[in-house]
């Protein structure tokens, strides 16, 4: 029998339940340090703010995943972390009794909590993980793990699986299935023998469960298979080895069929609807910025250059779908024909065009949309639609598309956003089309929620120094 692993938000329940109870302690003290110790939840706005507290909490360590890689952090490193959780926290605590426009609190409560929040959070954490810690060095009862693999792929797989102090298994010894190497040792362990029905090696060694880790696209022998089973032992297949990939991959269900699954990124569905629900809100407020806007830009654009004040051109959205991107029209009507007298002036290296004091902008008016990006206001509507996100990667032109290498693709593999990685990285002064494509793929891979808000927030600064507009 084998006992799963608990994965997720499961896998640290236990942070969830110590973060929230030590900054309720926080809170109760730093109540009773100002109020001269009346019991805490004898106000009701204390209550209803102790709540809330364990509620921000909870969704901050989801959201952000907090708790990833916990155990192996070091002291300083857990430091920043406790700072960026309490002060989330006590930012939306703030928020929400501001909004909720509960009066009462004291601002010397809250000027205390943060530091004691810091100071608590930090402490337990530290305690706990030491406590874990002991208890992983210290089980006698390690599953004992046979290796099953390749002579080649041997000592590299070895060192991945014991790059961690803190694994709950032990290696007994390694079974090769291309040679005979039976009696030496590859990275510190025993070569039990070469991979046949005889396995003599079990009866001679405690073991548990198998670890197979073969070739790109090699899979274990039926035989093998069922010979494991049959002795009751639990069989891990190595998804990396199955598939060839660095990229994340699981099992999972595809039409009746088990499959492997593997992406540049995979996201969980909840993480998909709070991007979702963040675009959705993002785009209810561009929508009301973009029609305050309508009605000093219209006019504007109008009476520097006759014609309509929207633009609208056919862009490429996710993995080639096709949409119509709206805009404030900051150029005169003629731009595109203009566009092949230009080309000779490009400064981008590569498929995309972008050109320093472009004749095709519409003076004044123009370049005054464009040095502030209120032209890019109706793509709020985009946003909306579903066709585009708050962030992702700038979707290309039809003529830039088809123009496209293979490797240039994984740049549209998600859905385009308003803003995004090489948009706040200084776009005026990258002049190379690569460089663009690395910055996106780059976002792709790392893609989290936490990451879009901070990119929201470089874009906010971004368009207030002016910077790559142009």
């Amino acid at each position: 029998m084998y006992k799963q692993n608990r994965s997720g938000w499961s896998k640290h329940f236990d942070f969830f339940f110590l973060d929230v109870i030590l900054l309720e302690l926080a809170f109760f003290l730093c109540y009773g340090l100002r109020h001269d110790w009346i019991f805490f939840y004898n106000m009701d706005y204390y209550r209803r703010a102790g709540l809330f507290l364990a509620f921000i909490s909870i969704c901050t360590a989801m959201f952000r995943e907090s708790y990833h890689g916990i155990i192996r952090r070091g002291y300083l490193e857990e430091l920043k972390a406790v700072v960026v959780h309490v002060s989330i926290v006590e930012i939306a605590l703030i928020a929400i009794t501001f909004f909720m426009k509960d009066l009462y609190y004291s601002r010397e409560v809250f000027t205390l909590f943060w530091p004691t929040g810091v100071c608590f959070c930090w402490a337990g954490r530290c305690v706990w993980k030491y406590f874990l810690r002991r208890q992983m060095m210290m089980n006698r009862e390690k599953r004992q793990v046979l290796v099953v693999t390749t002579e080649e792929r041997a000592e590299a797989i070895i060192q991945k699986l014991v790059s961690s102090e803190f694994f709950d298994y032990a290696i007994v010894g390694i079974v090769l299935t291309d040679a005979d190497r039976t009696g030496e040792k590859i990275a510190g362990y025993p070569v039990l023998g070469i991979l046949d029905r005889s396995v003599e090696y079990i009866h001679e060694n405690v073991i548990d469960e198998v670890f197979v880790h073969l070739n790109p696209g090699e899979f274990l022998a039926d035989k093998y298979t069922d010979l494991f089973l049959q002795m009751g032992l639990t069989l891990h297949f190595d998804l990396d080895g199955l598939t060839g990939l660095n990229s994340p991959a699981y099992v999972e269900a595809f039409s009746g069929r088990t499959v492997v699954t593997t992406s540049m990124k995979i996201a969980t569905p909840g993480k998909m609807f709070v991007k979702r629900a963040m675009d959705i809100v993002g785009g209810l407020v561009g929508i009301i910025l973009t029609g305050i806007a309508c009605i000093f830009v219209v006019p504007a654009i109008k009476l520097a250059d006759p014609g309509p004040a929207f633009f609208s051109q056919e862009r490429i959205g996710k993995n080639g779908r096709r949409f119509k991107i709206y805009k404030f029209r900051s150029m005169y009507m003629d731009a595109e024909e203009r566009k092949k007298d230009l080309l000779d002036q490009n400064e981008m290296q590569g498929l995309m065009f972008k050109m320093e004091n472009d004749p095709r902008i519409i003076r004044g008016v123009g370049k005054f949309i464009r040095d502030t990006s209120i032209d890019e206001l109706p793509q709020f509507w985009n946003v909306l639609k579903g066709d585009m996100s708050l962030v992702g990667t700038r979707p290309p032109t039809v003529e830039e598309y088809e123009k496209y290498e293979l490797h240039h693709l994984k740049r549209i593999s998600i859905k385009p956003g308003i803003t995004g990685m090489w948009q706040t990285s200084g776009r005026s002064d990258i002049t190379d089309f690569e460089e663009v494509v690395r910055l996106d793929t780059q976002y792709i891979t790392n893609w989290s929620i936490s990451l879009d808000i901070k990119l929201l927030f470089k874009t906010i600064l971004v368009v207030l120094k002016k910077e790559g507009s142009r």
